[in-house]
């Protein structure tokens, strides 16, 4: 019975090494790649053959109900004990009007406009399922929220199809197609290993703002439908393990050893991610206090009515903007007087086109400089 019990617990072992491999950094990432496809076979096999085995005894051996129980619980585990399955991707949802959505003023959105469509997805909806993917006009886009590192990143994937979570490696998620598999950083938009490797995704650019802002600016998007309980608050597979994480500076799956400490890791920051341009960032409260920072060696101006942060040019080939922002919340030109909404979309004054987005993650500290390590923070 002895070799019955160590194959059991082989299989236990490799049911739950989604979770342990993405946790310890000194297991590969192809490991991870690897095991998505073997996992399911691997534990079948072993149940099936160990189950087969003593049914081709004269007596069937009834010590060997423990170590197949072991083994079905191998397989229960394998299906539940992955991170596709934690967080299951949400395919094309159905669209909604605002008014017939639970939203409050204060929840976090994203507002995505491509290819003539503009769409909003609840931050606090898209968290429990990490990926929506949405068709704008003849494109698909992937709407990614990585919960661990907070970083929200939309790719056009047209071309090869949906994401779904493929696993989880120095506190980012991986993300990877339904038809190769092929694995994708998050954070870097490359991709690891695969069929697709090597590939970089493209980033569709995205506003954050709170549903208050939103409504304010009075151009209001269509949402990806949701209901009360997609508001639910956000866990783990293992109840108040999440809780205790973001109390903490623990960064699961990167160690502190290479964890960058010039602030604490949850330190909400707002850093440039447009090609082109430095990586700065910015401490995002330190936006919403101004209202506007100007970062005029880039060209650039942070924008916040006191929630969502964006960033928009300030120069240009024909003109070079002063923005400040006014007491309703409108993005003043102090040289013509022209204004825009948080969104950037033409109110009043003699510009009358939309002011120029530069793209910008707001995301934690510890996740920013590690994968954009030239990053070079800037005081607000």
């Amino acid at each position: 019975m002895l070799i019955f019990y160590l194959l059991a617990i082989v299989a236990l072992l490799v049911a739950t090494a989604a979770i342990y491999m993405a946790l310890i950094e000194v297991f590969p990432v192809s490991w991870l790649y690897w095991h998505y496809f073997i996992r399911k076979p691997f534990v079948w096999t072993v149940f099936l053959g160990t189950l087969l085995w003593g049914l081709v005894q004269p007596d069937f051996p009834l010590p060997l109900a423990g170590p197949l129980l072991l083994m079905a619980l191998a397989i229960a585990l394998t299906y539940r004990m992955h991170q596709s399955v934690a967080f299951p991707a949400i395919d094309f949802p159905p669209e909604a009007d605002a008014k017939d959505l639970p939203l409050r003023d204060d929840m976090e959105v994203a507002v995505v406009d491509y290819g003539g469509v503009s769409r909003a997805y609840a931050l606090d909806h898209l968290i429990h399922h990490h990926i929506i993917n949405d068709r704008f006009g003849d494109s698909i886009v992937a709407v990614t929220y990585c919960a661990m590192c907070r970083s929200i990143i939309p790719f056009d994937v047209s071309a090869i199809g949906p994401l779904f979570v493929g696993s989880f490696k120095n506190a980012n998620m991986i993300v990877a197609d339904r038809k190769t598999a092929t694995f994708f950083q998050q954070a870097t938009f490359k991709s690891i290993i695969g069929k697709l490797h090597p590939m970089e995704l493209t980033m569709v650019p995205y506003q954050i703002l709170t549903y208050g802002e939103l409504r304010r600016t009075g151009d209001m998007p269509k949402f990806a439908t949701f209901t009360e309980r997609d508001l639910r608050p956000f866990e783990l597979p293992i109840p108040g393990v999440w809780r205790r994480i973001v109390a903490t500076e623990l960064t699961p799956g990167l160690s502190a050893a290479n964890r960058n400490k010039q602030l604490p890791a949850r330190t909400h920051v707002v850093g440039i991610i447009e090609p082109g341009l430095p990586p700065l960032a910015v401490k995002r409260d330190d936006v919403r206090a101004k209202g506007v920072i100007e970062l005029a060696d880039i060209g650039t101006a942070l924008v916040s009515g006191g929630g969502g942060v964006n960033a928009f040019r300030t120069s240009a080939a024909d003109a070079r903007l002063n923005l400040s922002l006014t007491d309703d919340l409108h993005i003043r030109d102090s040289v013509t007087g022209s204004e825009w909404s948080l969104r950037g979309k033409p109110l009043s004054g003699p510009i009358a086109r939309n002011l120029t987005p530069v793209a910008v993650s707001d995301e934690y500290w510890f996740s920013f400089k590690l994968f954009h390590p030239e990053t070079r923070l800037v005081a607000g």
